[in-house]
């Protein structure tokens, strides 16, 4: 098969998909502060995941949600390690065992991934979950990784939330109404990154990035490819038609298809498509503009009977790295994992994506 442009590029992927859900060891890397103490009030499950997410809420179609869905804060300063937190909650059962198991995704350059395949993952979205780690146990060393599949029924974010193997997953999740509602409904932090979608293609004869977007491939009979169960796979399937969606396990699949000319581009993140254009010099974002914004949150559990007292922290913990200018935070740890700065913090948007 030929690319767009009618050239070939067989070259091979980077390096395969991680085994569906895997511990990768303990591992930390962010010098260590003791944390601030204060008064605990924890927040009931209802509050702060926005009213589409509480008890008997209709799952289908999801209602608006904004900025109220995720906005649930620490009442005070965090709890330093020796601090009470309230007993029988996420945080005890976390400081108990003395260490957080984070799930995380090993299939993404730059937020993601096991550049030197010896169990230490690397990335902003692994950096997000060191630094959670720790604000809970105020020092490094205190956590665990497990990969997760997006998505999926049995290795995804939700049920590896929702069987207790995780605390938390930091894994280029886009907050949207719809995983806040339903039955798989998962509490979301505010943005720690707002990403936004783009194609990225091969380059052109010309060496130069296309200039498409994904609606002028429309009736052009060209598949793009998203990771299945994503936000971008049901956008191309409406655009293009489902014949023209092409499913792939993680986005890493999706780049060796492009490679292979198994498909004429990849529609996904910004933040993911930098990270390809890092791995192949081949290919590039086309010059079309930015389409939908895709907030990107830390998920933990939704249980309706329980408090939830970690999103609340994280939440907390998150705008304390937002604030912070040393190597710490938000600003310096996104310039070391994306080797860019920063032009815009995270944005609270008016309303989350349906879908």
């Amino acid at each position: 098969m030929t690319t767009m442009n009618g050239r070939r590029h067989n070259r091979m992927r980077l390096w395969g998909a991680a085994a569906a859900v895997a511990a990768v060891g303990l591992a930390g890397a962010c010098s260590s502060t003791k944390g601030e103490s204060g008064a605990v009030t924890v927040p009931r499950s209802g509050q702060g995941i926005g009213p589409g997410a509480l008890p008997n809420a209709p799952s289908v179609p999801p209602k608006a949600c904004g900025p109220e869905a995720t906005a649930a804060t620490w009442n005070g300063p965090l709890p330093g390690p020796n601090d009470p937190v309230p007993a029988g909650g996420t945080l005890d059962k976390i400081r108990k065992r003395g260490f957080l198991i984070a799930g995380i995704d090993l299939n993404t350059e730059l937020f993601g991934y096991d550049p030197q395949h010896d169990n230490n993952p690397q990335g902003f979205d692994v950096d997000m979950a060191r630094q959670m780690a720790r604000a809970i146990f105020g020092s490094d060393g205190h956590i665990q990784f497990r990969v997760v599949t997006l998505g999926d029924p049995k290795t995804g974010e939700y049920a590896q939330l929702h069987a207790g193997n995780v605390d938390l997953v930091v894994q280029t999740t886009t907050i949207t109404c719809a995983r806040m509602q339903g039955a798989q409904r998962m509490s979301f932090s505010n943005p720690y990154y707002t990403a936004q979608l783009k194609l990225l293609m091969a380059l052109g004869d010309d060496g130069k990035p296309q200039s498409a977007s994904l609606e002028s491939l429309k009736g052009k009979n060209v598949k793009v490819c998203a990771t299945a169960n994503s936000t971008s796979i049901g956008e191309i399937g409406q655009v293009l038609g489902k014949t023209n969606a092409f499913p792939a396990p993680n986005a890493l699949d999706c780049l060796a298809y492009l490679q292979q000319d198994e498909v004429g581009g990849i529609f996904t993140d910004d933040a993911i498509l930098l990270g390809m254009t890092r791995q192949d010099p081949h290919v590039a974002m086309t010059t079309a503009p930015a389409e939908e914004k895709q907030p990107y949150g830390i998920v933990t559990n939704y249980d309706a009977g329980k408090a939830n007292d970690l999103t609340p922290f994280v939440n907390t913990a998150l705008a304390n790295m937002i604030q912070d200018s040393g190597p710490n935070g938000w600003r310096s740890l996104f310039a070391k994992d994306l080797g860019i700065q920063p032009t815009s913090l995270p944005e609270i948007p008016a309303q989350y994506p349906l879908g």
